[in-house]
């Protein structure tokens, strides 16, 4: 009834090591009746628009090959028609909803005043926002960088510069916004970045001395060029990166930020600075997203750009981790990096596979790559956008647990299991309003390797307000899913409800 994996996982059930079976249940308790924080977004993935062509910048202070780190290049050619509907169909299946769509200013304004609103770039551009409207996703837009000479310090490099004219960067920005939603009609983009990891000297936002400058005075300029043209629901946020407090010239009590987003690539999972960072935003009003977060657990990615690290099962727990603490702390919006990545440029972090670094050619179907694909998307198949985090608690510092409710009362509970030991639990959740159908999902090291893996319901649990309990059993290194979606592996993921 459930799938061919239903035996599969009744059998690893029976065989889980008999202590499990004597220890005392792991109590996770869940009150469906108190929200601790309604989100802004939802979760979804870095979808960049920059095409295939690598640049060559004079006295750049890192290699060529991956200066853009690997935001580029992910895409299959646009007469591949096959592997573009390959990657809407995944973009559904892992329910993506909140979407960070990259371009660079050299994709419509390569010279000063000179908009090319048809360039191969700009066509894919469209086609991404074409799949983001399709799933009713939202679009969390960020320029990465300008990779202008029009409007670069020398010193900086085209690259890495911040604007030399701030007037002729909010008038370009403020350009591409309106062409986007106005004219083409895509009101899916609710916020815009305007540069990516500012504040470093290795970052993309680097002054006329080639040292990081202020943010604020190019913030101020691009929201007074938007509110001119008649775009005030499109936000700013900023400063997109994680060392904020080293950069106190970021004013976030400031008008013009309409959003607080950072980067998180640590080895282990971080509540307490994800809770810092969203409790800043909130005492503000606006919304904290996690826009761009990954793990590598194996050491640092730029070593040895051609090694599978981060696509490891190892590094799935982390992120799993991150997302499951972030919802408890307060985060509106998680966005993994990547969905599509060429995977040979500074570390394999795609989702799905688009390029084969072997050939060096790109793919003419795009098929999962399995560990992440199905890791990441057993939390985002069944994360509505807009849901509300429930008080949820949990008894040991090796099992993470977060529950949500949609906007149409769906109830979700996940459940990480990141010791090496399986558990017995006993969730409880309080507060139904009704009687609920609880379907499990589940993800192990094993089970996302294994040819012809499909993620289908694999138990059903019954609960109400008289039995508002359920005891399970959970393996070691694995993350689950109780939720009242029925879903089967040929459905889509939820996005907006």
């Amino acid at each position: 009834m459930f799938g061919s994996f239903r035996l599969f996982h009744a059998l690893a059930a029976v065989l889980l090591p008999a202590w499990a079976a004597a220890q005392a249940p792991v109590q996770i308790e869940v009150n469906a009746g108190r929200v601790v924080h309604v989100m802004a977004g939802g979760a979804g993935a870095s979808w960049h628009a920059m095409g295939q062509t690598a640049y060559w910048y004079k006295d750049l202070n890192r290699a060529n090959r991956n200066s853009r780190g690997s935001g580029w290049g992910g895409n299959p050619p646009l007469e591949y028609s096959e592997a573009w509907n390959d990657l809407r169909r995944h973009a559904g299946w892992l329910g993506l909803d909140f979407i960070r769509v990259e371009v660079s200013m050299r994709m419509y304004e390569p010279e000063r005043g000179r908009f090319d609103w048809d360039s191969d770039e700009m066509r894919t551009l469209y086609r991404i926002l074409d799949i983001c409207r399709e799933l009713h996703a939202e679009v969390f837009l960020t320029q990465m960088w300008q990779d202008v000479e029009w409007n670069a310090f020398p010193a900086a490099g085209r690259l890495a510069s911040a604007p030399k004219s701030v007037p002729d960067f909010a008038v370009g920005v403020g350009a591409l916004l309106e062409h986007l939603v106005k004219d083409r009609g895509y009101t899916s983009i609710r916020w815009f970045c305007m540069t990516n990891e500012p504040g470093m000297g290795w970052g993309w936002w680097n002054g006329a001395d080639g040292h990081p400058a202020a943010l604020m005075p190019a913030l101020r300029a691009v929201r007074a060029e938007l509110d001119r043209r008649g775009l005030p629901g499109v936000a700013l946020s900023g400063p997109d990166w994680s060392l904020y407090d080293e950069h106190p010239e970021f004013d976030f009590s400031d008008p013009a930020v309409g959003a607080h987003d950072a980067h998180d690539y640590s080895f282990t999972a971080d509540a307490g600075m994800e809770r810092v960072w969203a409790d800043r935003a909130h005492a503000r009003g606006i919304p904290f997203f996690l826009s761009e977060f990954g793990s590598w657990a194996g050491g640092e990615p730029f070593t040895n750009p051609t090694t599978t690290s981060p696509a490891s099962y190892a590094n799935q727990l982390i992120d799993a981790e991150k997302v499951i603490d972030g919802l408890n702390a307060g985060v509106d919006g998680f966005n993994r990096w990547s969905f599509t990545n060429r995977g040979d440029l500074d570390g394999a972090w795609q989702l799905v596979r688009t390029f084969d670094p072997q050939k060096w050619d790109y793919l003419k179907r795009v098929a999962p790559e399995p560990a992440p694909y199905y890791s990441y998307g057993i939390l985002t198949r069944f994360m509505a956008s807009h849901s509300a985090v429930l008080d949820t608690k949990t008894q040991s510092p090796l099992v993470a647990a977060a529950a949500l409710r949609s906007p149409r009362g769906n109830l979700t509970i996940y459940v990480l299991n990141h010791g090496g030991g399986a558990k017995r639990l006993r969730v409880a959740a309080a507060g139904l309003d009704g009687p609920r159908v609880l379907y499990k999902y589940q993800v192990m090291e094993w089970t996302v390797g294994a040819p012809g893996y499909h993620m289908n319901p694999i138990r059903s649990f019954d609960l109400s307000p008289e039995q508002p309990e359920l005891s399970d059993q959970v393996p070691g290194e694995s993350i689950t899913v109780y939720s009242t979606y029925k879903l089967t592996d040929a459905d889509p993921g939820i996005a907006g409800e």
